[in-house]
């Protein structure tokens, strides 16, 4: 039972997170102008980030009684508790950096910014790092 919950709430953010990086992002900056685009991506982000804490939490839930109850590895509850704490950075932290970056590239009229190139970019790297590790769990537990 805790492992089905386990897997379910890994593969369900998992899942979100390629959504959201395969159909939302080039569906909405491939449909809207960039600044319309910029707006309603961040609207999006809250609950995008805000869904992964609800399942993130509930992995390390099942993953923490699972230890508890001797049927996983503590590296599993560390995965996911890692992962979780990625998450609530980058809903915390870092996506209000990157908009005040973003504010103040469009205040300045300019269509570029390195220093929200670079926050975006460590967006991206954080999202594909808990990717890698949501397969990874998905594989260690499947087997």
């Amino acid at each position: 039972m805790l492992n089905t919950l386990l897997l379910t709430a890994v593969g369900v953010w998992l899942g979100a997170m390629v959504f959201y990086a395969s159909v939302v992002a080039p569906t909405v900056f491939g449909t809207l102008e960039p600044q319309l685009a910029g707006h309603m991506i961040r609207r999006v982000f809250p609950r995008y980030y805000l869904f992964g804490l609800i399942c993130l939490s509930v992995a390390s839930l099942a993953s923490l009684a699972s230890v508890f109850a001797s049927s996983a590895s503590p590296r599993i509850t560390v995965a996911c508790v890692v992962m979780l704490g990625a998450t609530w950075y980058a809903r915390q932290v870092l996506i209000p950096q990157v908009n005040a970056a973003r504010d103040a590239m469009l205040a300045q009229n300019e269509s570029h910014s390195p220093e929200f190139d670079r926050l975006h970019k460590r967006s991206v790297q954080l999202n594909t790092a808990e990717m890698a590790v949501c397969l990874l769990l998905l594989y260690t537990l499947a087997e």
